[in-house]
């Protein structure tokens, strides 16, 4: 039976573990001047080598090559070397903590015979795999061990999760944190192994391995053997993104250049190819949020971009699309695919999800600009000192919005107090220029649906509260204590009722009623300025009941003759 890549492939020295020089090196120092723990604890994401290093470290103690001592260099074909790749050595003993996490397995299979000499090898070792998933009472029956351990036994405890064990437990242990390798030293062993294995793949296919491993070195080695057999042995580009469900570097960057031109029907043409391409749209997303990430790396630190596992042409294309980007449009992308995924979580269709994100992002109602739910629309190209550039449009200076106000009104009002909110973004505070001294340049204007009226935003309120629930479920809940009550313009008046100052005050903050203009307007297409406003009718007092005093011997028995026809039995024995 053939052995998997992962397991023919892992590490036998310490000169093998790739991206982990600075555990390594300290090992090799502590074998090297005999000054090796008791216990070590091996933390890190999944696949990068801990349980690898633990056993290099076994081989390394009980290596027949060091004669009566410890080796920092294992030949890894002695017996004990043999007997520990293999998993049969008597003396290194590897338990997975999440099949055995009770104190009865680590009684049983550890503590009973840690104290017992090693059989056949020096040094007896105990690999936990997941430890963190011991119970309260494993851990605590494995502390004391760990304080007074027998002098031919060592421990590595490895965990993905090193914030779930007990502080008691790490004290006891030497820490290495085990760091994610990069893209480029994951893509380095693949063609390491391919070579070896006759393996025929071009590098760009390597890139996408490494990409969908995440950084683990297993998952990548693994992913490359699924490759090979599906492919006999000769991986291209297209049969490895067909095989992982992931989408071409091509389609990204395609999709990103037509929602900067606003080209709704392109965009919606690709996702049709997407789903003829079998592509999984969550997949998909995540992968763009990355491809929008690294438009940001290349605009504003494109040193990184040599890291990346991307050839030199798709680095070019990179920096050339950052540089058409405006920083709004990218975040604005990334604001709207997060709400994608996270819709996509709650259930909802990833397809539809995905294409309403396109429309509100390429809209472009009678040719003007599309419209955006988180950010500004870009502007054109600006003009210095009154002149403009050879084949370019001067963008209008784009509306004001007027400042939020809410004025509330509180019973005996002593004045009314107004609360300005700032500017929603990107927009200028200069005076409202008149429309007709500005050019209109449709890349460049805001655009405007049928203006709603009081009843539309009346009936539309329900969505309107939970659309802003979505984003900021504390401001919706304050929201929805008011009602539309006044349209005049661009200016909305919600009424709260009396007494629900609290409610007003907070709506009408500057953060807060910003909020409420960006949804109103990405519902609405409409800029509004909002204002708040007490009810000035106060409900009626409640009229003083006469049963709110304590009654007299005589008013009592009046009006229980009133009210129910009482009749006196006994007069003496009511004194």
């Amino acid at each position: 039976m053939t052995v998997s890549f992962y397991r023919k492939y892992r590490p036998t020295r310490f000169e093998e573990v790739i991206g982990q020089e600075h555990i390594t090196r300290t090992l090799i120092n502590a074998i090297t001047h005999d000054q090796v723990s008791h216990a070590y604890l091996f933390a890190g994401p999944r696949g990068i080598g801990k349980t690898s290093t633990a056993k290099i470290l076994a081989m390394a103690l009980n290596c027949e090559s060091g004669g009566s001592k410890p080796t920092p260099t294992p030949d890894g074909t002695c017996p004990q070397c043999q007997a520990i790749r293999r998993g049969t050595s008597l003396d290194v003993v590897e338990m997975d903590a999440a099949s055995h996490r009770q104190v009865d397995d680590i009684t049983e299979s550890l503590l009973d015979k840690v104290h017992f000499a090693p059989v056949e090898a020096r040094t007896k070792v105990y690999i936990l795999d997941e430890v963190h998933m011991l119970s309260g009472h494993a851990f605590n029956a494995l502390l004391k061990t760990l304080e007074e351990p027998p002098a031919h036994a060592v421990f590595v405890l490895a965990t993905t999760e090193p914030y779930k064990v007990p502080q008691t437990v790490l004290s006891r242990c030497q820490r290495f944190d085990f760091r994610r390798p990069s893209n480029a030293e994951v893509v380095r062993v693949l063609a390491e192994i391919a070579e070896k294995e006759g393996i025929t793949v071009v590098e760009p296919a390597l890139n996408v391995i490494a990409r969908a491993a995440a950084g683990s070195f297993r998952d990548a080695v693994g992913l490359l053997e699924q490759l090979s057999l599906y492919t006999q042995g000769r991986i291209t580009l297209e049969e490895t993104l067909d095989i992982l469900g992931m989408v071409r570097q091509d389609l990204l960057f395609e999709i990103v250049e037509l929602v900067h031109n606003r080209d709704i029907r392109g965009a919606l043409l690709l996702v049709e190819q997407l789903s003829q391409l079998g592509a999984d749209y969550v997949q998909f997303v995540r992968e763009l949020l990355s491809h929008l990430r690294d438009l940001f790396v290349a605009k504003f630190a494109p040193d990184v971009l040599s890291g990346m596992p991307a050839t030199q042409e798709q680095l070019d294309r990179l920096r050339a699309q950052a540089a058409e980007l405006e920083v709004t449009e990218i975040t604005a992308f990334m604001d709207l695919l997060g709400e994608v995924l996270r819709a996509a979580r709650q259930g909802s269709d990833p397809r539809l999800e995905v294409e309403m994100a396109l429309i509100k992002l390429t809209y472009q109602p009678d040719g003007k600009q599309a419209i955006s739910t988180t950010a500004p629309a870009r502007s054109a190209a600006r003009v210095e000192a009154g002149g403009m550039a050879p084949g370019s449009v001067e963008a209008p200076t784009p509306a004001p919005a007027p400042t939020a106000q809410a004025e509330i009104a509180s019973p005996p009002p002593p004045e009314s107090i107004t609360i300005l909110s700032s500017q929603l973004p990107g927009e200028s505070a200069a005076p409202v220029e008149d429309s007709a001294a500005r050019v209109e340049e449709p890349s460049a204007t805001i655009p405007r649906r049928v203006h709603p009226d009081l009843e539309h935003l009346t009936r539309a309120w329900p969505v309107i509260i939970e659309t802003l629930r979505k984003r900021h479920p504390a401001l919706a809940a304050l929201l929805a204590e008011g009602k539309p009550d006044a349209l005049e313009g661009d200016e909305l008046v919600i009424k709260f009722p009396a007494g629900f100052t609290f409610q007003a005050t907070q709506v009408s903050r500057d953060p807060n009623a910003q909020a409420v203009a960006r949804v109103l307007y990405s519902l609405t297409g409409k800029q509004f300025r909002i204002l708040t406003r007490l009810d000035s009718t106060a409900p009626p007092p409640m009229p003083e009941e006469e049963g709110a005093r304590i009654l007299s011997r005589d008013e009592l028995l009046a009006r229980l003759k009133q009210e129910f026809d009482a009749e006196i039995i006994d007069e003496e024995s009511s004194d």
